[in-house]
């Protein structure tokens, strides 16, 4: 493997092992709900209506992995069909896992201990952040403004990955200093989501950077 092709893929395969427990989580709580498994008080919500947190997973998981994919730039220019129409099944994905966590956040009855009334309000302020991110990335598509699809995908990107920054953030505090309260939890949860925007702009800057680098150095 080429130096080239190793930094190309650095950014899928992070993605991809940053996905890696929230899908695996993911599809546990499906097999428990297919395997019957005991309802106790946490998963009570989901069986009583299993076909939105099916949604939600199936659209998360289609959306976190094919969407780490599109960050290989020498995959989009070698295969750009597969980039365009995997592009639009993570577009859609995106706006089933929006609405799905809107949905939930809203009208799963989430026990007190699951969610703090700062989380309830950010999980919704992100649910619309990233209909709107997804929005925004097709209508420039659709007018051909490349750098500006990019742009608000990542942004959308970003925020439906915040799950697995979260298991990054939450972890070393449990190992460290032990379980959070409902404020420690929600804050630590909602700045995950914060170090996924940050970490997009980073990137949404140097790929502009480095568009007009090439279009400087063809002049």
């Amino acid at each position: 493997m080429t130096s080239a092709i190793r930094t190309d893929w650095k950014i899928p395969l992070s993605l991809l092992a940053i996905s890696a427990i929230p899908c695996a989580a993911g599809i546990a709580r499906l097999a428990g709900l297919g395997g019957h498994t005991a309802v106790n008080g946490d998963s009570e919500r989901f069986f009583a209506s299993p076909v939105t947190i099916m949604l939600h997973i199936f659209g998360a998981v289609l959306f976190s992995l094919l969407g780490a994919f599109q960050f290989s730039t020498g995959l989009r220019q070698r295969y750009p069909q597969w980039h365009r129409v995997s592009g639009r099944i993570v577009a859609a994905s995106g706006v089933v896992v929006a609405l799905t966590g809107i949905w939930m956040t809203l009208m799963y009855p989430i026990p007190a201990a699951l969610q703090g009334d700062l989380l309830l309000g950010v999980r919704l302020l992100v649910g619309a952040a990233m209909l709107l991110a997804i929005a925004l990335a097709v209508s420039a598509a659709m007018h051909r403004n490349i750098a500006r699809h990019r742009a608000w995908m990542i942004r959308g990107y970003a925020l439906g990955l915040g799950a697995g920054t979260q298991v990054g953030v939450l972890l070393p505090w449990m190992l460290i200093l032990g379980t959070p309260s409902t404020l420690q939890r929600d804050v630590l949860m909602s700045l995950a989501w914060l170090i996924n925007l940050a970490v997009a702009e980073v990137l949404i800057q140097k790929r502009s950077l480095g568009i007009f680098r090439f279009y400087k150095a063809t002049l």
